[in-house]
Formats: C-alpha cells, structure tokens, sequence
C-alpha cells in the first residue's frame, strides 16, 4: 500500500529520533552517527528495529546529516545514503506494512557558494536514493523555503513519490531564518510538490500545541507534529533529555486532536515514547483542523517616506555621519541637527567601518531620530554578529523606530586582531536582504522596513557588479549608495550601470579638507580613486577655511556632473564637519 493511500483513512505514526537515541545506546560510537551506516551497520538496525516494534509506521532513515557539512565529501555522502537507505529497508522487511522515508536534513550555505551550489547537493542526494527505490522523502528541520520549491519539484518530477517538509520553529513560533509558522503553512499548503508539511525539532510537546491550537491552516492537506521531549540540558559536554514520556503522551494526544495527521517524535524521544504514543492513539478519533478563510494579502499601510520620494523622481539627499569612539555623542547630535536645518532627507551612520569599535549604530540611530525628529538608517554589518543577535538587533531597532538599513557584508577584521577579534559572518549582504525580506513579510507586514545595499563601482568588470546588484534588487533592496566619485571616468561608470539596472542609485560625494587628505584618500583607500586633478586643487600650505571651499566647489563640481544619473546625494561627511555637507545640500537645492 502506498502511504498516501494509508492516509486517506489512518493517522499515521512516525518513530522518534534516531540521533539522540542512538548515542544512548551506543556511547562508544562517536562522531557523526550517520557514518555508522558504514561502520556500525547491525546498531543502526537496531534503533530501527526498536522504533519498529514500538508500532512507528513511517521509519526515517538514519541520513539527516548525510551531507557535506558533515562528511568528508560528496563520495562519502552518497555511501552513507545508500547504506542508510539499504538498512532502514531490511528493518521494516520484519515489520508489517512499514514504510521508509528518505530523511534529508538542511543543507546551509555557511560558505555563501551560492544556492545553485547547494541545491546540486541535494539533487545528488535524492538521486542516490532514489537509485535505491526510495519514494517517500522527508525534508526535515527546514528554516526556510530557499530551495525548497525547486528540490521538492524536482522529486515529483521522477515520479509517483510522497514528499513530506518539516520546519523547525522556537517558541515564538519562528525559524532561526524569520519565517513564521503562519508563513510556514500559507506557503506550503498551497505547495503542488509537497504532499504533507509540519513541524519538528525546536520545541517541545506543550510548546508546539499552543502554537498548533492558535493557527488556522490554510487546507485540509496533511499536517505533521514531531516536537522534542521536552528542552536539553548540557552537562560535561553531553546533551540530556529528561524522562518526560507520559507528559509527552498526554499533550500529543491533545495536539492530535487539533487534526494532525501524522505524528512522532524528535531529539530526546525513544521508542517508549512513540509506544505510548501508539497505544494513546488507538482510543482517540482523529481531529478536526482548523481551516482558515483565505483572504488576499492588502498593501502595507504605512511606506518609507524616503522610499515615497525617490519613487516620486524627487531627489533626495542623504548624509553619512560617523558614530563616535567615546561615549561622548555631543558632536554627532550637533552635526545632525544642522542637517537637518540644511534640510537633509535622511542620515545615516556607519557601522564600525574599517573593523573599528564605535559606538552601535543602530542604537545610536534611535536616539538621534527621537530626539530631532530626523529619519536615520544605521548600517548593519554581518561581520560582527551571529543569527540570533542579528535578528534581535533589528527587532530592537524596529521597536525605538527605525524603519532604513543599509546592510553590508562589513570590512574585514584587520590582520593584527585576528588573533583576538572574531568575525562571525553568518550572513553577507545577500543573505540578510532574503531574511529582511521574509521579516517584511510577516513581522513587519504593517509596516516594512526599507533597505539599501552599498556599491562599489570600481571593479573591473561592470557587468559583474551589476549582476550582484541584481542579486540584491531580487532580495528587496530598494536603493545603492556609491562609493565617493571623484573623476569623470566615476561618472561614466555609474551611468553605465545605471542604464542597465532598474535601481535607485545614490550617487557618493564626499569632500577633501586639505592636500593631506586627497593625498591620504588617493593612496592608501582601497577603491577609492582620486584623480590629480582633484589633488592639485589643494595646496599644502591651505588654511583650514581655504581647504573645505576646495573640498566644497570640488563635490559640487561633481554633483553637477550627476544630476541627469543620480536618483540621489550620498555625502559622506569628512571629520563630522557637518556645516561643510549642510552648505553643499543649500547650494545643490537652489539648483535643482
């Protein structure tokens, strides 16, 4: 019988987890357990049959980290498939009526090779078990819907398979990548290529139920609940569940009535969990789900103000400020202030440019724009912080008010500190556009953050730079800001991206003080290009006053030069001289 026949008229019991019991079991046998496929193939055919005689229907296969996050390399990955996929079946050959799931774990781009990259790994994945004649998969501890289209259409497109997608979400009820369990059944209920989806890992049983029983689902398709026994404690290095079996009976029994149709277990639970679970079930009538009226998605109601004028073809006018070394802020609000007069649309601030300690951008940025009134965007580096303070990062800024970012990759840590200072770069600038995207989407649905990306124009191939821009547009970055243009050939090579881009482009200006500076800007910034021409406009023996109306006539020279290219100013402000941008934006806004 095939599985999606038993579904139409029973509900249907998975094992519990294969990984943790098995460590349990076999403590001698460490390291990654799915290598024992190979090496210590009777035991993994023992957790099986364990699971099995527990009265589990549905065996998953002993591969969730069958990959090469985990593996050697991909030889060793297809070895340890197969292998996997072999043992499971001659398990369920002493069972009656088991069937056999195909269990893929997340594969992450932690070397951000691309998702084409990874989506081939998995297709090399699922053909070796389908080589195997596999024709159930579980997709399981899914974060988000990356490659998930693209992998579960490919696996219905080899035939009459049943694809199961399990996601795992914390008590909140989200991903570690943003996406809602709302999100989560509104996408892949309505999924061609998924026949049943749910949720495992994460949480535990009282946990998941209140987050099941508050939902509505979109359709009747199949629903799946495997949570943990309960939340591990770490001791002397190793991960412990407690004993919680009847706990874990009683509430599953509950979240079986809210119509879920296929239950089981995940870390922590053993095959005494999945008996009770068995033995509960066969006295209680399956659920009803709670379907909810699909309703069409209405526009945002509230739009970046910024976002409403460079829509418009209005010009807009953005300064960079720096955040300060100290804790002394006076400067900064003082310079603000007088952009604002000067009658800036927005400011910005950097986040630790050059891998230096200032003081946190996005916090900083909440205090300026509550108390002047004034928008600001914080640049958000992803050198610096994992996932979760990235995530509680913006969640922070969004509740003091912020509404722009510009999201960067961050300057490398420089070569002297590495021995004491640690990047972390979870995500690059892409990959945390795709995740402000999916938070836009469901966290700030009301009213959705604006971002930007930053451009470095000066590599050697211009159709290589867009492209990646494009790769930002397509995760909704809304606007580029430049870095300084000093030349004619800058100016040239920003209107040939733009003509071949559908951006908004801000267009960088930053004024030189004195022949020191356009000499340091010229020689030791990495992308920056100061013509001599700019240099010979500078005089060594230049008072201060002499050096910025040089710097001053120097950035509306080239500000004119931009006016039919740029949606936008960027300036960047030298030594937070402020007074020196506000005179600039006076002048250009007379112009315009």
């Amino acid at each position: 019988m095939k599985i999606s026949e038993y579904l139409k008229h029973h509900r249907l019991v998975m094992d519990g987890a294969f990984g943790t019991y098995f460590e349990a079991c076999f403590p001698e046998e460490s390291g990654v357990a799915e290598l024992c496929n190979l090496t210590a193939p009777e035991k993994v055919k023992k957790v099986h049959a364990a699971y099995i005689k527990s009265g589990a229907k549905l065996i998953r296969t002993n591969t969730f980290a069958a990959n090469t996050m985990f593996l050697s390399d991909l030889k060793q990955v297809k070895l340890a498939a197969a292998r996997g996929y072999e043992l499971a079946r001659e398990a369920a050959e002493h069972g009656e009526g088991i069937f056999v799931g195909a269990d893929i774990g997340p594969i992450y781009d932690t070397g951000f090779l691309g998702k084409e990259v990874v989506l081939q790994e998995y297709k090399e994945i699922c053909d070796t078990f389908f080589s195997c004649g596999a024709d159930i998969f579980v997709l399981e501890t899914q974060t988000d819907f990356t490659c998930l289209k693209e992998i579960t259409e490919y696996i219905k497109s080899r035939g009459d398979v049943f694809v199961l997608v399990q996601f795992a979400v914390d008590k909140s009820g989200y991903t570690r990548d943003g996406v809602s369990l709302e999100k989560i059944a509104e996408t892949a209920a309505w999924m061609d290529s998924i026949d049943a989806y749910g949720f495992n890992c994460g949480v535990g049983a009282a946990h998941l139920f209140r987050l099941l029983k508050n939902a509505a689902f979109p359709n009747h398709k199949y629903l799946t609940a495997l949570p943990n026994a309960g939340y591990p404690l770490t001791l002397r290095g190793k991960t412990l569940y407690g004993d919680s079996r009847e706990y874990f009976v009683d509430t599953m029994e509950q979240v079986a009535g809210l119509g879920v149709d296929i239950l089981g277990g995940c870390c922590g639970t053993t095959p005494e969990y999945i008996q009770g679970l068995c033995e509960r079930l066969e006295s209680v009538p399956p659920g009803k789900k709670k379907i909810a009226i699909r309703e069409e998605k209405v526009s945002p109601k509230v739009q970046s103000g910024l976002l409403k004028k460079i829509s418009a073809g209005d010009m807009s006018f953005i300064v960079e400020l720096d955040p300060p070394f100290s804790a002394d802020i006076g400067k900064v609000l003082k310079g603000a202030e007088i952009l604002k007069r000067a009658g800036a649309d927005l400011i910005t601030l950097a986040d630790s440019p050059m891998a230096r300690a200032r003081a946190d951008a996005g916090k900083l940025a909440a205090k300026i724009q509550n108390e002047l009134g004034i928008s600001v965007m914080p640049h958000i580096a992803c050198r610096d912080k994992n996932l979760i303070a990235m995530r509680s990062g913006i969640l922070g800024d969004y509740m003091n008010g912020l509404r722009h970012f510009l999201v960067v990759t961050g300057d490398a840590v420089a070569r002297d500190q590495r021995g004491s200072v640690t990047s972390v770069f979870d995500f690059n600038s892409i990959t945390f556009m795709e995740y402000l995207s999916r938070m836009n989407e469901d966290v700030f649905e009301e009213e959705p953050v604006f971002y930007g990306g930053a451009l470095n124009y000066h590599g050697a191939n211009p159709d290589a730079i867009i492209k990646r821009m494009e790769q930002k547009i397509e995760k909704g970055c809304g606007m580029f800001l430049t870095q300084p243009i000093y030349s004619r050939e800058d100016i040239e090579r920003i209107a040939y991206i733009k003509a071949h881009t559908q951006t908004k482009i801000m267009c960088g200006i930053m004024p030189l003080v004195s022949y020191k500076n356009a000499v340091f800007m010229a020689n030791e910034m990495p992308g920056i290009r100061v013509p001599e021409d700019v240099i010979l406009s500078y005089r060594q023996d230049m008072t201060r006053e002499e050096g910025e109306e040089a710097g001053i006539h120097c950035a509306l020279s080239i500000a004119r030069g931009l006016k039919d290219i740029a949606d936008g100013y960027y300036f960047i402000t030298p030594f937070n001289r402020a007074s020196m941008i506000a005179r600039i934006i006076q002048q250009l806004k007379q112009e315009i």
